[in-house]
């Protein structure tokens, strides 16, 4: 009897064309919404810090204006000289009156508050660029889940296509053994009734792959379906799955990006203490102005005149305390949130090798499971054709040949799954 063992093959299938992981997560980072959105967080983020050093260059200022009015003229008591204190005739003629002026000022010293803020300003940009990288690392986790939940799927495919050929061989084989007397009525009717189901575990099948490929179009951020073959099999394994724990967590923290994004953080918090402290005290302004006024453009006047200014708020109820406060509480947390952050990785590091470990472990199991059960089902179908095996024993050797290739593709998923949770832990 045929044996359909080749199809029932789940490591890898080789394709002309189709999606490869690489694509699948190149395509991810650039569809993805929240990619979208991230970078124009970062975007805005660099934006503010360029904002933040403008109060450290000059400001420079042009007006001008042009007014028509008349020129009557009343003389308020106490601010004009008695003799033309009184009020003038009415007049209905009216004047032009022009005006232009240029102003420049500069921030001489403020403690460094100004430069300060503007310090806190990159550091949080640069920790909203780590915050990107930490969402794109989980995209690409989330799309190599996919990618891998996907193959598992069309690999189950396959074996339970395998299984329902397989099946409908035996059936054409024990309905000429009825057809001839050898073999009872009851053996067609039980094999029929595994046609059947091998049908039905064929339809489940398809419709768990269609979903997880539904799955995937959604982790890459694109319309599905997704039609093209899944050319990529697992991953190769890594280079931490070797190394030991305590070595990978000091590797992990710094190449985390949520490690970038806290130290970011810290130091925005720590620069904006400092700004908040440098508003105890004065601040020390210059300018210079330029201004011409004139009742015609033929008579122009012009003025010049420069300023220091120094102010320096004695009393604000006491807000600066409050800001201060505020300030040293939040870089507190920030800190706090570095230590755990290291508890957290070290967890996730260890989770995910123990995880690959168990994989590896599982897979080689299920390979040697799959390697008996194909044994156990040449050996049903050959004691059967000799008559000395029933249609149960045969039908029994098939469904365990069924269920290890299905264990297989499922501790191949799991592999790969772990693998990329290793990564990920490790910031790749």
């Amino acid at each position: 009897m045929r044996l359909v063992a080749a199809a029932l093959l789940v490591s890898s299938v080789a394709w002309a064309e189709g999606l490869t992981l690489e694509a699948a997560v190149a395509k991810a980072l650039e569809q993805v919404p929240a990619m979208k959105a991230a970078r124009a967080q970062e975007t805005a983020a660099n934006a503010r810090a360029r904002e933040s050093f403008a109060p450290l260059l000059p400001q420079v200022s042009l007006g001008l204006s042009y007014s028509r009015a008349t020129a009557n003229f009343v003389g308020r008591p106490g601010q004009v000289p008695n003799t033309i204190a009184g009020a003038q005739p009415l007049s209905l003629d009216s004047f032009d009156f022009f005006t232009g002026n240029v102003t420049a000022q500069v921030l001489v010293w403020d403690f460094l508050s100004t430069w300060n803020r503007h310090q806190a300003a990159k550091a949080q940009a640069e920790g909203q660029a780590a915050q990107t990288k930490a969402l794109e690392v989980t995209t690409v986790l989330n799309v190599r889940t996919a990618y891998f939940a996907a193959r598992a799927q069309d690999d189950l495919v396959l074996v339970t296509q395998a299984a329902l050929d397989n099946t409908k061989a035996h059936l054409a084989q024990i309905a000429a053994f009825v057809s001839a007397g050898a073999r009872p009525e009851i053996d067609l009717a039980q094999v029929r009734l595994e046609v059947a189901n091998a049908k039905l575990q064929l339809v489940n099948a398809k419709n768990a792959a269609a979903l997880a490929r539904a799955r995937l179009a959604q982790a890459m951020g694109v319309p599905g379906p997704l039609t093209e073959p899944l050319v990529d099999g697992a991953p190769r394994p890594l280079s931490a799955e070797d190394e030991t724990l305590e070595a990978l967590v000091p590797k992990a923290v710094a190449a985390r990006p949520e490690s970038k994004q806290l130290e970011a953080q810290v130091r925005a918090n720590e620069r904006s203490l400092a700004a908040v402290k440098g508003t105890y005290w004065p601040t020390l302004t210059a300018q210079l102005s330029g201004n011409a006024q004139a009742r015609t453009l033929t008579n122009v006047v012009p003025n010049v005149s420069g300023q220091l200014a120094l102010s320096w708020p004695l009393y604000q109820g006491g807000l600066t305390d409050a800001q201060v406060a505020e300030a040293e509480a939040t870089l507190a947390a920030a800190q706090a949130q570095v230590e755990t952050l290291t508890n957290q990785v070290r967890l996730d590091v260890e989770q995910a090798r123990l995880d690959v470990q168990a994989a590896k472990e599982a897979l080689e199991v299920a390979g040697e499971a799959k390697a008996a059960a194909a044994e156990r089902l040449r050996l049903a179908e050959g004691r059967y054709q000799a008559g000395a095996g029933s249609i149960i024993e045969l039908s029994d050797a098939q469904v365990a040949f069924t269920q290890a290739g299905a264990q297989v593709a499922q501790e191949t998923f799991a592999l790969a799954a772990a693998r990329a949770r290793l990564a990920a832990a490790m910031g790749e």
